[in-house]
Order: structure tokens, then C-alpha cells, then sequence
């Protein structure tokens, strides 16, 4: 998989194989098979104060709906794209309009692993202690961070 701008100012992702497609659908896969609801988790410590009821009421809701709607522009692009191509080589093409909505989901599936494993800060994180579903998981986290540096690079995220 090679990621590179666009002439457009967006984000072209050339995806080479089959593993390819598995890797970018696996942002989707990360950030909803978890069983960890992210729009709770975002509200921190706010569960402690006297209005929890209502950041629960009001806000969660538009948190999870939000949430959403970035993981199906993201799957939409995915699957529309990897059928074009047939499941084998193929282009993903984001533009700037849909840079926020990758952004979100690469987050999302991050906050999603790491809330799982536990990983905190990469340096401190010895690759060979990791069972092979933890640094499976480890190297896809890097590389979801790698990739939402791109988009910030290219001013999309």
C-alpha cells in the first residue's frame, strides 16, 4: 500500500492486494468490534459532575452519531473502491471534504485498541512481550497513526 497527495490536495491510497484491502478495512473492524462505547469513554471525567444526566441525554447521542457517520464514509470509500477494483489492486482516493471522517475513524479504531491492550506510550512498548494479537494490534495502531499524521501533513485532518 502506498499512500501519497493527490493533484487535487487530497490523499491517494494505492492499494496493491488483497492484504491491503484487509489492512484499511481493519480501521473499521477496530474501531466498532471492540465492545468499548468510544462516545461514553470521550466524556472522561464527566460522569462525575452534577449534569452527567444531561451529557448523557444530549451530547452522547450526538458523539455516537457522529462516530457513525465517519465509519460508513469511510466503509462507503473502502468497499466502493475495493469493487471497482475487483479485490485486487485498486485506489482509494480521499478528498478533502472526506479527510475529517478518515481522521475520525483511524482515531476512533486507535482509542478502540488501546483501551483493549493498553499499550501507552509507544516508547515504553517492548514488541517482543506482546503476544502475537497484541503486537498484530501494536503495529496496526502505528500505522493508524502514521496515517492520520499524513492527512494532518497534508492540512486534511
Amino acid at each position: 500500500m502506498k499512500l501519497a497527495p493527490s493533484a487535487d490536495g487530497g490523499l491517494h491510497i494505492e492499494v496493491e492486494d488483497k492484504s491491503d484491502w484487509q489492512l484499511l478495512l481493519g480501521i473499521l473492524r477496530d474501531a466498532q468490534d471492540s465492545g468499548i462505547d468510544l462516545a461514553t469513554r470521550v466524556g472522561g471525567a464527566m460522569d462525575q459532575a452534577a449534569d452527567w444526566h444531561d451529557w448523557e441525554e444530549f451530547v452522547i447521542p450526538d458523539i455516537r452519531a457522529s462516530f457513525l457517520a465517519d465509519l460508513k464514509t469511510v466503509l462507503i470509500a473502502i468497499e466502493s473502491a475495493r469493487l471497482e477494483a475487483a479485490g485486487g489492486a485498486g485506489n482509494v482516493w480521499i478528498t478533502g471534504e472526506d479527510a475529517f471522517h478518515w481522521y475520525s475513524a483511524l482515531n476512533q479504531a486507535r482509542l478502540a485498541l488501546e483501551a483493549i491492550h493498553h499499550f501507552g506510550p509507544g516508547e515504553s512498548v517492548n514488541p517482543n512481550q506482546l503476544s502475537q494479537t497484541g503486537l498484530a494490534a501494536f503495529i496496526r495502531s502505528h500505522f493508524y497513526c502514521a496515517f492520520q499524521s499524513i492527512l494532518l501533513d497534508l492540512g486534511l485532518g
